[in-house]
């Protein structure tokens, strides 16, 4: 079984998640968006459950492993809905004020946002596909806490680090430092074991795009209303396509992961 003390490291960074997100957001959560209510509880509940399933498989607790695991299906809907509703809140946000230079910012997230929520989907995905292999099923659940290495890092340099906080610097900076550093990870994870480390491979390229699009095209004039252009979207009707296409991606997920019966295996 692969990374035994892995959940150490998913509760170290949910802690290190709540540090970083102190100044900007949990300081300050009574004016704070509902969207991003949401999106952070389904993003700590999501962390505890990685957390939980590693320990569970780790100390034999297999019954526990099996029924905590279901909550999958709950959460993960939860967590694409409220990843949805925070993008639909930035291109309101930023129709509203597309000449304003510090507004523009929310234009360069139109990429890191989507991309890392359909990195996380696609994650699930392979998680449930490869539910009964066990070396790529604990890359891909583990994997799926990846994305919020690199917001973590931006944080702490922004809110922590004197140089990183100044005026001067502009956020491209720390972002680009917190998103080499959730790079680096993810390829030292894959060649700790090339065979089994597709999962993070997959995460790695995410992130080198996200990285990549938020300093190029993320920055042309042309995209930030393209961009902007979601907020007119119904939201009622984004997040409930949302929540009933992560009911498919998990459905699909489950029957694809299903183990062959024995007529099947004999046809095969």
């Amino acid at each position: 079984m692969p990374y035994r003390k892995a959940y150490w490291f998913v509760l170290a960074l949910l802690l290190l998640t709540f540090v970083a997100f102190w100044p900007t957001y949990l300081s300050d959560l009574p004016n704070a968006n509902p969207a991003h209510h949401w999106h952070a509880g389904s993003s700590v509940l999501w962390t505890l459950l990685a957390a939980l399933q590693s320990w569970t498989i780790h100390h034999d607790r297999w019954a526990l492993h099996r029924t905590a695991g279901l909550a999958v299906f709950a959460l993960f809907p939860f967590f694409m809905v409220a990843g949805a509703w925070v993008i639909h809140v930035e291109t309101v946000t930023l129709g509203a004020g597309l000449t304003d230079p510090d507004n523009l910012i929310a234009a360069q997230f139109g990429f890191f946002d989507p991309l890392a929520n359909i990195g996380f989907a696609i994650l699930f995905w392979g998680g449930l596909r490869y539910r009964y292999k066990v070396q790529l099923h604990a890359r891909y659940m583990l994997g799926t806490v990846m994305f919020v290495v690199a917001p973590v890092f931006w944080r702490l340099l922004e809110n922590y680090v004197p140089m990183f906080g100044e005026e001067a610097v502009p956020f491209d900076v720390p972002f680009a430092v917190g998103n080499v550093g959730a790079l680096a990870i993810a390829l030292g994870l894959y060649w700790q074991a090339p065979k089994h480390g597709r999962p993070w491979l997959l995460i790695a390229g995410i992130i080198a795009a996200q990285t990549i699009l938020f300093v190029t095209v993320g920055k042309l004039p042309a995209w930030a209303p393209i961009f902007a252009s979601i907020g007119s979207l119904n939201l009622p009707m984004l997040l409930v396509a949302t929540g009933i296409a992560a009911l498919g991606i998990a459905w699909h997920g489950w029957v694809a992961g299903a183990r062959p019966r024995a007529g099947q295996m004999a046809v095969a």
